[in-house]
C-alpha cells in the first residue's frame, strides 16, 4: 500500500519541537504508516540529534529535509525574535508545499505565538496562519485523544478559540454556531466515518443560565437556535446546552473507566477556549492532537507548546506528536479511501 506523505515543519528551533519530531520518527509505527518529509534548518536538526541521540532521536540524514538556514544559531531554551522568525518560515514553506499537492497534511510542532509577534508576524496561532494561507473562512480548532485505558475516542471543537474571555457572549452567534457545527458535522463524517452522530453541545453560563438567572444568552438564542437545529438536521441527535459543569462528567468516566459508558456523544462542542481544553488536557494531555478542520489539507498537531524550561535536555515527551503524525496519517488513508 503506498504510504500517505506528510511534511512537518519543525516549530520554533529553541524549544521542544526538533527533539519530539525526531523522537517520534524513532518510533518504527510511524515510517511503516506514512512518508515525511521535515521542514527546518539542517544544521540545527544534525546539532539536535548529535546532543540527544542518547535519548532516542532519529537521525534527520534519514529524511528529506527542506532546508531554511538560521539568521544566526538557536540555543535551546533562549527563544527570540530570530527563531520566532524561523519557526513562521518553516510554517509558511510547509502550507505552501501542501497547497501545491505535495502532501496529503502539515503536523504542525510547536511555536511560540509571543516571538510571531517579536518578529512582526500578527497571528493568534498556526490554525489563522494556515487559514489564512488556505483561503478558507469556514474553518475550526478540533481536538482528538483515545483513552489510553479503555481506548475511547474523545472528540472536541472549539466555537471560539484564541480571544479574550469578556469578548467571548459577543462573539458566540447563532451564525458562528451554526457554521462550527456544519463543520463538525463534516468532520465527523468524513473523517471518522460517522454520518449520523450524536453532538452534545455546551452552555455558555454555570448551570446554562438557571431559566435566566445567572446569564440570558441560553434564553436569548442558544435554546432556539438548537431547537431550529434538531430540526433541520434529523438524522443529527444534539443534546444541549449541557450545563458545563456536568458536560465532561460522562467523557470523563470514559476515559478512566469504561469506554461504553451510557449517554455519551460522539463529539462534543465547546463555546470557548477554557471550556474545551482544560478538561481535554486533564484527561489526554501527553494524547490529545490538535486538528484543524476545514483546510484543504490535513493539518494536525501535538496539544503542547515550547516549553522553553526543559529545551535540549532530552527529557521532552514525543508522545503527543506521534500520536498526531499517526492520526494524520490516518486521515489521510480514509480520504484516500484506503
Amino acid at each position: 500500500m503506498k504510504r500517505s506523505q506528510l511534511i512537518i515543519p519543525v516549530g520554533d528551533p529553541a524549544g521542544i519541537g526538533p527533539e519530539v519530531v525526531l523522537k517520534a520518527l524513532a518510533d518504527p509505527a510511524i515510517a511503516s504508516r506514512c512518508g515525511v518529509t521535515l521542514v527546518g534548518t539542517r544544521s540545527h536538526l544534525e546539532a539536535t540529534y548529535h546532543a540527544l541521540k542518547q535519548a532516542d532521536l532519529a537521525d534527520p540524514a534519514q529524511f528529506p529535509v527542506i532546508d531554511l538556514p538560521l539568521d544566526s544559531a538557536a540555543i535551546a531554551g533562549e527563544g527570540s525574535a530570530t527563531t520566532g522568525a524561523a519557526s513562521f518560515a518553516y510554517l509558511d514553506r510547509a502550507i505552501t508545499e501542501a497547497i501545491a499537492g505535495q502532501y496529503a497534511g502539515i503536523v504542525t510542532a510547536p511555536i511560540a505565538k509571543h516571538l510571531w509577534q517579536a518578529a512582526g508576524h500578527d497571528f493568534p496561532g498556526q490554525t489563522e496562519v494556515l487559514a489564512m494561507r488556505a483561503g478558507v473562512e469556514r474553518f475550526g480548532m478540533a481536538f482528538v485523544a483515545r483513552s489510553p485505558y479503555t481506548g475511547w475516542p474523545l472528540i472536541t471543537l472549539l466555537a471560539t478559540t484564541h480571544i479574550p474571555l469578556r469578548t467571548v457572549p459577543d462573539a458566540l452567534t447563532p451564525d458562528l454556531m451554526g457554521r462550527k457545527l456544519d463543520l463538525l458535522l463534516d468532520c465527523l463524517s468524513r473523517d471518522f466515518g460517522i454520518p449520523a452522530p450524536t453532538v452534545a453541545i455546551a452552555g455558555l453560563n454555570p448551570h446554562s443560565g438557571e431559566a435566566g438567572k445567572l446569564g440570558t444568552e441560553e434564553q436569548d438564542w442558544l435554546i432556539s437556535w438548537l431547537e431550529r437545529e434538531r430540526r433541520d438536521r434529523p438524522t443529527v441527535k444534539l443534546i444541549g446546552p449541557v450545563p458545563p459543569d456536568t458536560l465532561w462528567v460522562k467523557p470523563g468516566q470514559a476515559w478512566f473507566r469504561n469506554a461504553q459508558t451510557p449517554g455519551l456523544a460522539d463529539a462534543y462542542l465547546a463555546l470557548y477556549h477554557d471550556q474545551g481544553l482544560i478538561p481535554v488536557k486533564l484527561m489526554g494531555f501527553d494524547q490529545a492532537i490538535n486538528t484543524t478542520i476545514g483546510l484543504p489539507f490535513i493539518r494536525t498537531s501535538p496539544d503542547h507548546g515550547t516549553a522553553f524550561d526543559i529545551a535540549g535536555q532530552g527529557v521532552a515527551n514525543p508522545a503527543s506528536m506521534k500520536a498526531a503524525i499517526l492520526l494524520a496519517a490516518e486521515l489521510a488513508e480514509r480520504r484516500q479511501g484506503r
